[in-house]
């Protein structure tokens, strides 16, 4: 008799802790967790200059949109962190397709010179 009392009442605690967890945890107020924390891509543009030191136009490819910079030009962009910028045609310096810069947080403001 004592084992089936002791099995009831180990049975009873089981289920009463299992189904208090979760109302323990709830909360009433709500809390706004960055996503960045969880490992999902920043959406926040960053603000960069891509200036052409070459002596010809260059056509670049930003993401899914094409510009064209002009020989001795300053283009000023705003895209987001981690966008590649490759080179969409080939010139005498580079092969149509080479990655010349991966945009990062560290480089808003800055200007990069495409030679």
């Amino acid at each position: 008799m004592n084992i089936v009392r002791r099995s009831l009442i180990a049975a009873s605690m089981i289920a009463v802790s299992t189904l208090s967890t979760t109302a323990l945890h709830a909360s009433a107020f709500k809390f706004s967790h960055p996503t960045a924390a969880f490992g999902s891509k920043s959406t926040k543009d960053v603000q960069l200059s891509l200036r052409n030191t070459t002596g010809s136009a260059i056509e670049l490819r930003a993401g899914d949109s094409v510009m064209k910079i002009e020989a001795g030009k300053t283009l000023s962009v705003n895209l987001p962190a981690g966008t590649r910028i490759t080179v969409n045609a080939a010139t005498s310096n580079h092969a149509a397709g080479d990655l010349l810069i991966q945009v990062s947080d560290a480089l808003k403001g800055a200007t990069i010179a495409i030679s």
